[in-house]
């Protein structure tokens, strides 16, 4: 009889525990969304220093000269308190007039953000070995990058030849 009594009295303390740890986990779910998925916002413009937007670049192999340029770039921007997360999506354009033999381009894409009074704030360096494959003449790119802009900030983006 006692054993009964105690089995009755858990059945109903896990019913209670389940149910309370049901709306637990939905409120939880709601403050996991909250921390994780910010807010997409609209992306500050990004701009290229003086020279370093396109550069005509000198093969590792060959000697061969190549244009190399900005193809486009894809934006996507999330708001977390006073910052924004800038995520791209960095396409680059090798054109060359010499294009029958393999050929590798070291480059270095630089993707940085600076506070409102021009001080570097974040960096996303990327090293790249441009591979440029015998017969094409037109060689893309594709390559994700991402850096935090404080609020009023800015962001740069460049090429250098390694």
């Amino acid at each position: 009889m006692i054993l009964e009594y105690l089995v009755r009295k858990i059945n109903i303390l896990l019913f209670v525990f389940i149910m309370t740890s049901c709306s637990t986990v939905k409120n939880n779910i709601s403050n996991i969304n909250q921390v994780f998925f910010k807010e997409e916002v609209i992306c500050p413009l990004i701009s290229s220093p003086d020279g370093s937007g396109e550069l005509v670049a000198i093969s590792e192999t060959n000697d061969n000269t190549s244009y190399v340029g900005f193809r486009g770039i894809k934006k996507k921007c999330f708001l977390s308190d006073d910052k924004i997360k800038m995520n791209l999506v960095v396409n680059l354009r090798s054109v060359r007039n010499n294009f029958q033999n393999d050929d590798l381009i070291k480059l270095k894409i630089s993707l940085v953000s600076t506070t409102d009074s021009d001080i570097e704030f974040d960096r996303d360096d990327f090293e790249l070995g441009f591979f440029l494959k015998s017969g094409s003449q037109i060689v893309e790119r594709e390559t994700n990058m991402n850096v935090i802009i404080p609020k009023d900030g800015k962001a740069y983006i460049g090429l250098i030849q390694n």
